[in-house]
């Protein structure tokens, strides 16, 4: 995948001190081939640090401006120098990169995500024909404005009460399962386990957006490996970056 110089057309905080930001680069070449569910690997700056580039999930995409947005969380130097980055900026990015969501949309499916996990999943959203969101926080929400415009219903449950239902989102979707024939999921694992576990006992098709740690985003540093069952039982590594990020839920191991 080659390199492209994209410019910043906007990076602002969504969530007052509480450091989620969105991104909008623009790449007529990169919102032409992207995908729900892939990534773009961002280089932070033209110095040696950070050394390494960020991987961040796709969020959307508008393809008549040619501009790609993503949504990030400061966890650490890289994303908040990625912070401080200002409009007009040329950013070195590649991709789109990784295997993204099957476009099921045929079937009635609901989208699942926690947290920065809802993220990949407004793109999918815009790109399924019939579609409900499930979005858990923890207190603070964001972009429901976007899922509501693309979804037939969205349902919001925060930790403390403060929007929508007081609790986890899961508890949301095990209530109304049965009206869903695909669910697609991303955030915290404990999430995804409970979510793939609620698709299973119901007999619900499932597919998750596994979150690993990066190095090269083209499969050659083995830093993103996670582990995969057959269906026979047994199990290998895969990667996250070029086999997924998304993956069938019946093939991820969740290790305890």
């Amino acid at each position: 995948m080659d390199n492209e110089i994209c410019k910043v057309i906007q990076n602002k905080e969504l969530t007052k001190g509480k450091g989620i930001y969105e991104m909008v680069l623009q790449s007529e070449k990169i919102a032409d081939a992207a995908m729900p569910g892939q990534f773009i690997h961002i280089r932070i700056n033209a110095g040696y640090y950070p050394l390494l580039r960020r991987p961040i999930s796709i969020h959307s995409v508008d393809k008549t401006k040619g501009t790609v947005s993503v949504i990030y969380h400061i966890k650490g130097q890289g994303t908040e120098e990625l912070s401080r980055v200002k409009t007009d900026t040329a950013m070195d990015v590649m991709g789109p990169l990784g295997n993204g969501f099957p476009l099921l949309g045929n079937k009635k499916c609901a989208v699942v995500g926690g947290g920065i996990g809802t993220a990949p999943l407004l793109e999918l959203a815009k790109n399924l024909s019939e579609c409900d969101a499930y979005l858990g926080f923890r207190d603070c929400v964001y972009k429901i404005e976007a899922f509501e415009e693309s979804c037939k219903s969205v349902h919001i449950a925060t930790e403390d009460g403060s929007v929508g239902y007081k609790g986890y989102i899961i508890e949301l979707l095990e209530q109304n399962i049965a009206d869903y024939e695909v669910v697609y999921t991303c955030g915290p694992k404990v999430m995804m386990k409970c979510v793939v576990d609620i698709c299973r006992k119901n007999k619900v098709e499932c597919y998750v957006s596994i979150e690993e740690r990066m190095g090269c985003g083209i499969g050659a540093c083995l830093v993103c490996a996670c582990k995969v069952q057959e269906e026979n039982g047994e199990w290998h590594y895969k990667k996250a970056c070029k086999d997924g990020p998304v993956f069938h839920a019946k093939e991820v191991v969740f290790d305890a």
